[in-house]
């Protein structure tokens, strides 16, 4: 068994302790080879064609490499390859030997198994993931982490009582004023929340020098627009977002309108010159609300072959704009759009949130 250091990484919604990289491992040459290109990839920030490699090394090695495994996991934790963090923990558990080391990858697996079963709606992974996160909780009791994680689990098999449990323990062992922190006291107190889609951590500062969080926009709806300045679709939607936004001034809503644009300067002249509603803020390609939100941006480099209703920029990079998203209250994210419908649906999230804040 091989030693592995462990660090802190924090990603989307989550804050799992993650494994540092470790050196040149010893391995046949075609393994080497692999990992030598999957290292080349990483440097061109292709991670989907790095973690490709680093698979097959792994594999070339016997599924001895740490490295590779290590690899895999940090690679699909940002990608949110599933798949690819269980099978890098998977090699990882019998390949370290400290009760922290395998804590870590029993944790790992046990949060693939957990996002596994939200995208696909697999129920019986609830279970393996919970028995993990056990298993990480026994080897090593003080990963905050695995708490957390397990509430969500217990609360998706139903058992509240056993989700309210773990998350108290975790508020016990955070500090308050982290976001995780937070969001399990909203756990504590309304369990089923811990089985909706709720909007990830960020915070992003706007043109106007407001700093803005998921938490910040607690007991809000809120309406996501991202747009950008080539995109002819997006600015159809300004005149209906102007007209949302005069309704509803004075009620507990926010538009956040986020550009996609690569260059701040075009951007700050656009919104200067065409009065775009709401608040604004300039997320660029992939940045970090498109990612937490799930918005993709492609590279392509033909600019001849647009894809149906994907805006492609002069950059070469294909986005999925205009898209819309609604926040409610309490947090939950839904994919949404604007159409004559939107008005009705708005208001009720507005009337839940000012019925909430009146029985506080």
């Amino acid at each position: 068994m091989r030693s592995v250091s462990i660090g802190v990484l924090v990603v989307c919604f989550a804050a799992p302790l993650v494994a540092q990289d470790s050196a040149a491992p010893q391995m046949d040459k075609k393994a080497q080879k692999s990992y030598q290109q999957a290292q080349e990839q990483l440097q061109k920030r292709d991670q989907r064609l790095a973690l490709w490699y680093f698979r097959d090394a792994n594999k070339q090695d016997g599924g001895h490499c740490l490295p590779c495994q290590e690899q895999m996991v940090r690679i699909g934790l940002v990608i949110k390859d599933w798949k690819a963090v269980e099978d890098g923990a998977s090699g990882m558990a019998p390949e370290v030997h400290e009760p922290k080391q395998q804590a870590v990858a029993h944790y790992y697996i046990g949060l693939a198994l957990l996002n596994e079963s939200e995208d696909n709606h697999q129920n019986d992974l609830l279970t393996h993931a919970h028995n993990e996160f056990s298993k990480a909780t026994s080897l090593y009791p003080q990963l905050a982490d695995v708490l957390f994680e397990d509430g969500r689990a217990l609360a998706q098999l139903h058992k509240d009582d056993e989700a309210k449990a773990e998350f108290q323990k975790y508020v016990a062992m955070t500090p308050e004023g982290q976001f995780r922190h937070w969001r399990a006291q909203e756990f504590i107190s309304k369990p089923e929340l811990a089985r909706a889609n709720l909007v990830p951590e960020f915070a992003i500062v706007t043109v106007d020098g407001q700093r803005i969080s998921s938490k910040d926009l607690a007991g809000k709806v809120v309406l996501v627009y991202f747009w950008g300045s080539s995109c002819e679709t997006c600015m159809r939607g300004f005149p209906r977002l102007r007209e949302i936004t005069k309704k509803f001034e004075n009620q507990p809503f926010v538009l956040l309108s986020v550009s996609i644009e690569y260059n701040p300067a075009v951007w700050r002249s656009y919104i200067e010159k065409n009065n775009v509603p709401g608040l604004q803020y300039i997320d660029g390609f992939d940045g970090q609300l498109a990612r937490a939100l799930g918005v993709e941006v492609h590279f392509n480099t033909s600019a001849d072959n647009p894809v149906a209703g994907v805006w492609q920029s002069s950059y070469g990079f294909k986005e999925d704009v205009p898209k819309t998203f609604t926040i409610d209250a309490d947090g939950i994210l839904q994919v949404d759009k604007v159409s004559d419908s939107l008005d009705a649906r708005l208001q009720e999230m507005i009337a839940r949130a000012e019925q909430s804040e009146a029985r506080k």
